[in-house]
């Protein structure tokens, strides 16, 4: 009878082993995504410290999510402002990355300079886009920082008429986020 259990207790154990290797899919635990633009008038900074990212170490699968009226403003009326007349965000209330790292990431040992190739969907726009990441092991975490150039034109952003050479034409956002 003994051999009987031991046998199953060694396929339990085998087949735990084996879902755990694909089970590496790490998730956003803290970090921000910050845009940033400059204008004539003054610079424009907004912060959100809550994103959907997800990153699959053994694929380098990713998606990430950001829900755009979780951006802080320094003013409310320059988030009202962004919410209803640029992004539209009661239309399009996400923007998504979803990709894949071109670079094998299973094995994270020191900090990695990384491609990332995607779709990036904002305000209803989708288009491919390389970026470069930097990815690390710190303090029981992954840590992916980068940094994503986006010209309002090519996602369709309505410029205010008004203030028109005012304003910028592209945004930088930047991530640091630590996923667990």
């Amino acid at each position: 009878m003994k051999p009987f259990i031991s046998k199953y207790i060694l396929l339990a154990g085998l087949l735990l082993s084996i879902s755990n290797l694909h089970a590496q899919v790490l998730s956003f635990h803290h970090g921000e995504v910050e845009f940033y633009t400059e204008t004539v008038m003054s610079d424009i900074e907004a912060v959100t410290k809550s994103a959907n990212v997800k990153l699959d170490i053994q694929t380098g699968d990713f998606e990430a999510t950001v829900n755009i009226q979780s951006f802080e403003f320094e003013y409310d009326a320059m988030q009202e402002h962004f919410n209803e007349k640029h992004m539209e965000s009661d239309k399009f209330p996400q923007a998504t990355f979803k990709g894949k790292i071109v670079q094998n990431i299973s094995n994270i040992s020191k900090e990695m300079e990384v491609d990332a190739l995607g779709i990036m969907t904002i305000h209803g726009v989708s288009n491919e886009i390389k970026v470069k990441v930097n990815i690390a092991q710190k303090e029981g975490y992954t840590v992916v920082n980068c940094k994503i150039p986006i010209v309002f034109e090519d996602y369709k952003v309505k410029e205010p008429s008004i203030l028109s050479k005012s304003v910028a034409k592209d945004v930088l956002i930047k991530v640091s986020v630590y996923l667990k």
